[in-house]
Parts: structure tokens; sequence; C-alpha cells
């Protein structure tokens, strides 16, 4: 089991969030659960969130899966964050602006160089999902 407890995952990834760079766009990110290789979030779609229709935009949605996938990986016994090699989407439903999603994700395989996560985001009111995430990172040696 991960050495990290859910505040120190929060700290972690507020720390990771607070450096210049791409990751502030996931500030505003709630992380409610972990347990080893799997965390769940939560976030109300905001319009830093949104595209043109005023739904989540498919490269944040994209950035989440990669987000915090990479958190469940930190709370795992290895606690690498590792360097993504592939990943996949697939949209299912839009999340409108104001709506809240869950984002869970799942760690379905650590190997030696490899880990393997699937990320679900869910509309947190009626339970439809929004897209599902597959991701791919080298883990190093």
């Amino acid at each position: 089991m991960s050495t990290l407890s859910l505040n120190h995952l929060q700290q972690m990834m507020k720390a990771i969030v607070g450096l210049p760079g791409f990751d502030r766009v996931t500030n505003k990110v709630n992380f409610i659960s972990a347990s080893p290789g799997k965390v769940v979030c939560e976030m109300t779609v905001e319009e830093e969130h949104t595209n043109a229709n005023g739904t989540l935009h498919g490269g944040m949605t994209a950035t989440l899966v990669d987000f915090i996938s990479t958190a469940a990986l930190l709370y795992t016994e290895r606690g690498a964050p590792g360097v993504s090699v592939d990943m996949n989407i697939t949209y299912m439903n839009a999340a409108k602006l104001g709506e809240s999603i869950l984002i869970t994700a799942q760690v379905l395989k650590q190997g030696r160089s490899l880990a393997f996560a699937t990320v679900d985001l869910i509309n947190k009111d009626t339970g439809k999902i929004i897209a599902q995430g597959r991701h791919t990172k080298h883990l190093g040696n």
C-alpha cells in the first residue's frame, strides 16, 4: 500500500497545479477518496473548462484522464507517476456548464515498465457516463 494518505495526495497534486505550466487547468479538481490504485475526484464544469458550445472541452477531458490516472499511480506502493505512451478517450455524453462530474481512476495493471489505467467521467446528478479514458504510462526501470 502507498505510504501516502489522501491528505498527502491532495497536497502533492495541489503543489503540481501550483507550478507554472499546463496542469494549472486542473485547479478546480477536488480529491474525495483514494485507495491503493484508485482515486475518486469531483469537479464542477466552469466556463474555463468549456468549448464554444458551453460543454466540457474534449481537451479538458483528456487532461483529466491524464492527471487523475497519474494521481492513482502515485497512490500505489511504487508511487511512480510515469510518462504517457498511449491514451485514448471515448466521448459519450456532454457535460454542461455548471454540472458536477465524478472522475474515477483505477490502475488496472502495473508491471516493471508499464502501467495501465482507466478513468471514468460521470455526471454526478444523472449517473450518465460522459467519457471513458484508457491511459498507458512508462514507469522507467
